[in-house]
């Protein structure tokens, strides 16, 4: 009984609120500069216009208001932010995504939309946009170390170490890899299909996870098998080649063989 109201004390019911959830939002990448500008903005001010050109293939473009373009910098110096972005559009229809947000005095939850389309925003090459790149690589090069005088010389001293911790961790994670004992090709496809028929797309990690092979050795069948996503919203992530998921769901794979 007295975990019990342990556990309701530090676990209160707090309340989630669903007036919004099915209402279409934009998820939205934004420059640095850009998000500390909306950030600084005074509240009901305007943020800026956004423009879609429908043409063969609609054009978004992002023009930041005139109010927030003068900006000062950290060292007090006055920039002026370039205006005219453009918006790159990222299909969703592969993914379900959902914006929450948190009333930090009451502790509420809410579901504030579903997300209906992702985009990136970035600045156009411009004369403004040099000057800003230009001043923000300046003050990142600029020490933040301070010098400071000691009353005391410091009496702690500390040994040598050949071997860090962390360099410890590491080769006892490269040994227990080489203990994994490498199954033959066949079974290794058998687990891989298997996978591939509860989702599209894995991660390296998962798969290792769910194969228990080396990941060289692993690598090696699924360059046969599988595509490696390099960009777009499944960066990084492997999917079976086309022929595979078509053979695969009609029972007539022809898996590769070991020579």
């Amino acid at each position: 009984e007295n975990m019990a109201t342990d556990v309701k004390k530090k676990s209160p019911r707090r309340s989630f609120n669903t007036v919004h959830a099915t209402r279409g939002v934009w998820l939205v990448k934004v420059p640095n500069y850009l998000s500390e500008a909306w950030r600084n903005a005074g509240k009901g001010e305007n943020l800026g216009k956004m423009k879609i050109t429908r043409a063969n293939k609609a054009q978004v473009q992002f023009f930041l208001d005139p109010d927030l373009i003068q900006v000062k910098s950290g060292d007090a110096k006055s920039l002026e932010l370039p205006r005219e972005h453009k918006v790159n559009i990222h299909q969703t229809s592969s993914q379900c995504l959902h914006t929450f947000s948190e009333d930090m005095s009451s502790g509420e939850l809410a579901s504030e939309g579903k997300v209906i389309q992702r985009a990136e925003i970035q600045p156009v090459n411009s004369p403004k946009y040099m000057i800003l790149k230009r001043h923000q690589m300046q003050h990142a090069e600029k020490t933040k170390f301070t010098v400071q005088h000691l009353s005391e010389t410091p009496t702690n001293s500390y040994k040598p170490v050949s071997i860090h911790k962390e360099d410890k961790e590491h080769e006892l994670k490269k040994k227990k890899e080489l203990k994994k004992a490498r199954d033959e090709k066949g079974v290794v496809l058998d687990l891989l299909f298997s996978a591939f028929q509860h989702s599209d797309q894995y991660t390296l990690k998962d798969l290792v996870n769910i194969t228990q092979q080396p990941v060289v050795y692993l690598k090696e069948i699924l360059k046969e098998v599988c595509v490696n996503h390099t960009k777009g919203p499944f960066k990084y992530m492997w999917e079976l080649k086309p022929e595979y998921k078509m053979s695969n769901t009609s029972g007539t794979s022809t898996v590769p063989t070991s020579q």
